[in-house]
């Protein structure tokens, strides 16, 4: 599509194993992309890849976030995760886990504040100073999460259905207390709910099982089933550490210190969505928005677009705080 680029990220040193590893994503670019208000990194969530933020529905327009948020002004970047959608398989590397993935992530958000600096980040955008924004959903802002908590690279970071009072997102249950031990078996889970090979490295995650907490009942059929088609593989060990939720991901929220926007649908992973900002201790500026009617893929809801809106509103203000 026009103002759509692709882009290729070289993460190799990132990740430092001496393997040679690439980050796929997509630049989507504003009318007037010297003015731009700020850059916005989309990190898709579990069994998505950078379509979440961009899906093209034939007899169905209006369900790209990217296309939403540069028609206010942004420049949007949708990656893939290493070991997701067009990324490099880490195999040399050790396990595929946040930190690994985080490495990765935080790297290209890094490249992509350089080349904005420096005014090479697309054609038309001149070297500019404007706020770097990290944005994920679910998997994906567990680990915008984790990039910011150790890497510090996003001047605030909006966090989509990803919940820390969430003790085990798969509802099974695991009562080894060493860590690695409830991964190792959380990691079996993932593989036997995935139908995988017991040494699977990744996997996919079967969508049809999750459309009830997906999706609210007014999504249409024909959605859901481009959606459906468009679930990509996953890493095992990454998946495994999400699944279990508040144990891996309260001690990186706790850590964030920039403004926080949490977002959350009527159906979605937190019991208590009023509940999630205790667990951002640090942060300076936090904002709590519900978007009502909506499944926990907020991008498909009906009423998506009131939550786009209150993204775009609240950056300015955030970048402002920070």
């Amino acid at each position: 599509m026009e103002g759509m680029l692709e882009e290729s990220f070289d993460v190799t040193d990132a990740i430092g194993s001496g393997e040679s590893l690439r980050q796929s994503g997509w630049m989507f670019l504003p009318n007037d992309p010297a003015h731009a208000r700020g850059v916005l990194v989309c990190l898709p969530g579990g069994s998505y890849d950078k379509r979440y933020w961009h899906m093209e529905i034939p007899g169905h327009p209006g369900y790209s976030f990217a296309q939403h948020l540069t028609s206010h002004g942004f420049v949007v970047v949708s990656i893939d995760h290493l070991a997701v959608g067009d990324s490099s398989d880490p195999h040399e590397s050790g396990d595929v886990d946040l930190q690994l993935l985080a490495r990765g992530d935080a790297a290209v958000a890094d490249q992509i504040r350089q080349r904005l600096n420096a005014g090479t980040l697309a054609a038309g955008i001149p070297p500019l100073r404007l706020p770097l924004i990290g944005v994920g959903h679910s998997f994906g802002a567990c680990l915008t999460a984790v990039v910011q908590a150790n890497h510090h690279v996003f001047d605030a970071v909006v966090l989509l259905g990803f919940a820390g009072s969430v003790t085990n997102v798969v509802g099974e249950k695991v009562d080894d207390a060493d860590p690695d031990t409830r991964v190792r078996h959380m990691e079996a889970v993932v593989r036997e709910q995935s139908d995988a090979a017991p040494d699977a490295a990744w996997v996919r995650l079967p969508r049809e099982a999750l459309s009830g907490v997906f999706y609210a009942q007014d999504v249409p059929d024909d959605v859901i089933a481009a959606d459906t088609a468009a679930e990509t593989r996953g890493p095992v060990r990454a998946l495994a550490e999400t699944a279990l939720a508040g144990d891996h991901y309260i001690p990186y929220a706790e850590k964030i210190d920039v403004p926080v926007f949490l977002g959350f649908g009527d159906i979605d992973l937190s019991p208590d969505p009023l509940g999630e900002p205790r667990y951002y201790r640090t942060a300076r500026d936090l904002t709590l928005y519900l978007l009502p009617g909506s499944g926990h893929c907020h991008n498909f809801a009906t009423n998506r677009a009131a939550l786009w809106d209150r993204i775009a509103s609240w950056v300015p203000a955030a970048a402002a705080a920070a």
